[in-house]
Formats: C-alpha cells, sequence, structure tokens
C-alpha cells in the first residue's frame, strides 16, 4: 500500500478535546460524571419542545442528584435568533452557573456553548458573531444529544440567525468538556427530526472528506461515518424504535463532528445557507439538497476522494471516470433523500428561477468561507449554473 498524496506533502493538525461517552444507556453515568466536575450551580440549556420530553426528565433528575443548585434556560428554538440570544445573555449573566449542560438537538447544544462564553464575556452577545473576541473560557460545557446528526456534541462551533443571514463562531473556549452520547435517548425522535438531523451527520461527513483541509484522520472519521450513515439512516427514520439504527447513527454524528470540528466544511453548507432561512428549512434537509449536485461539480478536482467516498457508500465504482463516480454518489443520496421525504430541487421549495442570481451573490458575500474550503473553486457563472441544476434536477 503506498502513502496517499497528503501524507507525503502536507502537514496537518488535529485536534479534538471533548471526553466522550457513548453507548447504550450511558446517561446513567452522568452523576458520577458530574461529581468529577468542582460546581454549586448548574444550568440545564434546551428547547421548549424538548423540555417537555422524558428524555430532558431523566436527565434533570440524573443532574440534580450531583447534588447542585439547578436552574433552566428552555428557550431555544430551532435556527436560534440574536433574541434568543439575547435572552441567554441576560440570563447566564445574572445566575452566573458553574458548569452548563446542552439536552437536545443542534441548537441546544450550540446554546449550552455559548452560555458558557457569555456567563464571563460582558459585550454586547451578537458582536462575538462579527469578530468580538471572546476573551476568557468559561465554565465547563456538557453536551447530551437527544437527536443524532448536528455533531455539535464535540464540535466547538455555535450558529445563530441574525437578521436571516446564518452566522457561526469557531473558538476553542467553546468546546464540550464532556458528551454523553446514549443513543437510546433518540429513539422518541419523530422522523421528521430524525430524517433531517440524520441526514445532516452524512452530508457533514461528505464535505469534510471532500474539504481542501481533510487529512487521513479526518478521512477515516468521515468514510467510517458516511457508511453508518448509508447503513442506518433509512433503518431510523422508518422504525425509531430500532435501537441498532440509533445507535450506528449517533456514532456516525460523532465522528462527522469530529471530522468537520477539524476540517470546515465545504460548498454544500454555504449553498445552503443562501435559502434556508428564507424557506424555514431545517438545516439537514436544506444541506442535503446540494450535496448530491456539488458531488458531481467537484468530482473532476478530486477523482481519488470521490472513488473513496462512493466506496464508502457501497458503491463499486471499478472502470467509472470521476464524473460518472459522482453521479453515482448523488444518485445514492437521491435514493436516500426520496426515502426520508427531504426535496431534491430548488424548484421543490418554491423558488423562482428569477431568484438564483441573488442568491449566488449571497453565497458570495456573505457565505464565501465555504467557497475557500471546497476543492474546486467555481466562478460566478459556474455557481449559477450549479445553482440551475439545482433548481430544474438531475
Amino acid at each position: 500500500m503506498s502513502i496517499g498524496f497528503d501524507l507525503l506533502n502536507r502537514a496537518f493538525t488535529f485536534y479534538s478535546p471533548t471526553r466522550i461517552i457513548f453507548g447504550i444507556d450511558s446517561i446513567s453515568r452522568l452523576p458520577d460524571e458530574l461529581k468529577k466536575f468542582d460546581f454549586k450551580k448548574a444550568l440545564l440549556v434546551s428547547g421548549p419542545k424538548v423540555s417537555k420530553t422524558k428524555e430532558y426528565s431523566l436527565v434533570k433528575q440524573l443532574a440534580s442528584q450531583a447534588g447542585a443548585d439547578l436552574s433552566e434556560f428552555t428557550m431555544v428554538e430551532a435556527e436560534p435568533d440574536i433574541p434568543i440570544l439575547n435572552s441567554l445573555a441576560g440570563f447566564v449573566r445574572k445566575w452566573q452557573p458553574e458548569i452548563v449542560l446542552g439536552v437536545g438537538g443542534g441548537s441546544s447544544m450550540d446554546f449550552s456553548k455559548l452560555a458558557s462564553a457569555l456567563s464571563v464575556n460582558e459585550k454586547e452577545p451578537s458582536s462575538y458573531f462579527r469578530g468580538e473576541k471572546i476573551a476568557k473560557k468559561g465554565p465547563p460545557i456538557i453536551t447530551i444529544p437527544t437527536l443524532a446528526g448536528t455533531g455539535s456534541e464535540v464540535t466547538p462551533i455555535s450558529v445563530v440567525v441574525d437578521n436571516g443571514v446564518k452566522r457561526a463562531i469557531f473558538n476553542t473556549a467553546l468546546y464540550p468538556s464532556l458528551t454523553v452520547v446514549d443513543p437510546r435517548l433518540s429513539c422518541s425522535a419523530d422522523p421528521g427530526a430524525t430524517s433531517s438531523a440524520g441526514i445532516d451527520a452524512l452530508c457533514h461527513a461528505l464535505e469534510s472528506m471532500m474539504s481542501v483541509d481533510s487529512n487521513p484522520i479526518s478521512d477515516s472519521l468521515s468514510s467510517t461515518a458516511i457508511g453508518l450513515a448509508c447503513a442506518y439512516l433509512e433503518r431510523a427514520y422508518c422504525n425509531g424504535g430500532d435501537l441498532e439504527a440509533r445507535v450506528g447513527l449517533s456514532a456516525a454524528s460523532l465522528m462527522a463532528g469530529m471530522a468537520f470540528q477539524a476540517t470546515g466544511l465545504c460548498l454544500p453548507h454555504g449553498i445552503a445557507y443562501t435559502y434556508a432561512t428564507k424557506c424555514s428549512l431545517p438545516h439537514g434537509s436544506s444541506v442535503s439538497l446540494a450535496v448530491p449536485y456539488v458531488a458531481i461539480f467537484n468530482a473532476p478536482a478530486i477523482p481519488r476522494k470521490t472513488r473513496i467516498i462512493a466506496s464508502a457508500m457501497g458503491i463499486d465504482t471499478s472502470g467509472a471516470s470521476p464524473i460518472e463516480a459522482g453521479f453515482e454518489i448523488a444518485s445514492r443520496m437521491f435514493d436516500i433523500m426520496d426515502t426520508l421525504s427531504l426535496p431534491q430541487t430548488l424548484d421543490d421549495l418554491g423558488i423562482n428561477e428569477s431568484e438564483l442570481e441573488s442568491m449566488v451573490d449571497d453565497l458570495l458575500t456573505n457565505h464565501y468561507r465555504f467557497v475557500e474550503k471546497n476543492p474546486r473553486k467555481p466562478s460566478r457563472d459556474e455557481l449559477l449554473n450549479l445553482y440551475m441544476d439545482m433548481h430544474e434536477g438531475l
């Protein structure tokens, strides 16, 4: 076996400091794990729907066994905006938690990181999404996902919607100290939430592998995550109680998160940001719409990676050209999206062809960081053609 090109020609770094506890019924270890931290005041961060579930009640009960004062912030909606961020800041600056637990999906875990940072950093909350530095590291963050897909349980990333524009922070102060991933907690997630979150894990893994900053460690995590998502996502969607499928999907989310926090994400995420909030589309559903088309677009620039991705998806590309392999990947993605009842074209979202040029401008103006990570650098005309394909379908 020959050494890969990347190992011969490019140095890389990999850092993933979050301690991971993974497995069925691993949540039972929470009280003992919390006792390893020195705190008297704990905060649970979640959303209004999750906070009414039996899974949240279980976490709350177990957290209370650690013997500390417990408070709750349960206002985190999907795609949270600046008013919710401001409410969180006011709450934590008054409460001053000494440990923060994020319980739920990606937004709840993202805001648990922000709760930690905002409790010790006093600037205007949205300023941190516009370049203001996080000067102090806040109290420890514990993430407990009740839905598999975002990877937020292990990333130092938080996202907020600011006047219709999705903005993100990447800062090492936001790394969770601990994540407890108990796949059983996701078994009651409804099919819609399962599909959007689960497809997000697959998209993260695909984009991490395509990223210009991918490396042998992230590729190993990504390829495994791709295989797990392709094997178990549809099963989890069709039968929420399929515990084996929930375990596989939870592992896919975790490994994809570890991969992309090191590599960044590329063109599909940037494209998705240009219509997701406008169409009130769940995050994973918006990204998955772009992935098949970008896989074909990128294939000539990354022929070896394209074949690795195809193999991870269970596709035999023997004798196929890179473009043909890209089409095979797109076809498998469309099959999965069809099972999950996810949109496959921009026309499905009600987007008019006349809107495409302004969406390209939005991508180039507000989300160019994703273009920079893409292995094939598109011109404006190429992007417009890509959006046209996404509108019409293959």
